[in-house]
């Protein structure tokens, strides 16, 4: 039996963020469809095209929580930005394999806006994308040990 998307409420946006991860470590669809804000949806996936509207958005969840293996999420947050009836989460996401998971098996660094609805905190943009592979530093000087 399907439970209504009005039967969730997220009282802060934590309980929207923590609610979302729970849906992605469950492969919980439902969950997934209640967190997401009714209007004004995008989400960006690592290596995809963008997906607007809220239709596309969830489709998109259907298809990578229907084929995945539930993942273990170690989130970071880097950045909290809080407005009004705004809040951005710039995070890291760490998943690792549930039977592993101590050893994360990719990163990702992600932006999520939660927005204020009349029926409680949703997200309304998930941007992931995977980080920059960084070279180490090399130096045109040589490090002296000795003292002058």
């Amino acid at each position: 039996m399907k439970t209504s998307r009005a039967a969730f409420f997220f009282a802060t946006a934590e309980e929207a963020a923590s609610a979302f991860y729970s849906a992605f470590e469950m492969c919980d669809i439902q969950l997934m469809g209640a967190v997401w804000a009714s209007e004004s949806v995008s989400c960006l996936h690592p290596n995809s095209m963008p997906l607007l509207g809220r239709d596309e958005v969830l489709e998109s969840w259907q298809h990578i929580l229907s084929h995945a293996n539930p993942p273990i999420i170690h989130v970071e947050l880097i950045e909290e930005i809080i407005r009004d009836d705004l809040v951005i989460h710039v995070v890291i996401e760490r998943l690792a394999e549930s039977h592993k998971p101590d050893i994360p098996i990719s990163m990702v660094l992600a932006t999520n806006v939660y927005v204020r609805e009349k029926a409680g905190w949703r997200i309304a943009q998930h941007h992931a994308s995977t980080p920059p592979v960084i070279e180490p530093f090399e130096s045109d000087f040589e490090v002296s040990t000795t003292l002058q």
